[in-house]
């Protein structure tokens, strides 16, 4: 088992949504999926979320 720093990107309408997450994998694939599969988890539990940071640029 390694442990991979997972990346996910989504451009969304209205904007980015990127997930950055830890897992324990066999593989780059394995680990992908694995990180998919917390997303979808975490999803389901937006009532915890808490954003903890921003970067705001004036355009």
């Amino acid at each position: 088992m390694f442990t991979y720093k997972i990346t996910l990107k989504s451009d969304l309408n209205h904007g980015t949504f990127y997930w950055v997450t830890n897992v324990n994998a066999q593989c780059e694939e394995e680990a992908v999926t694995a990180a998919e599969h917390l997303f979808l988890e975490q999803i389901g539990a937006s009532n915890q979320w808490d954003f903890s940071d921003y970067e705001a640029v004036k355009l």
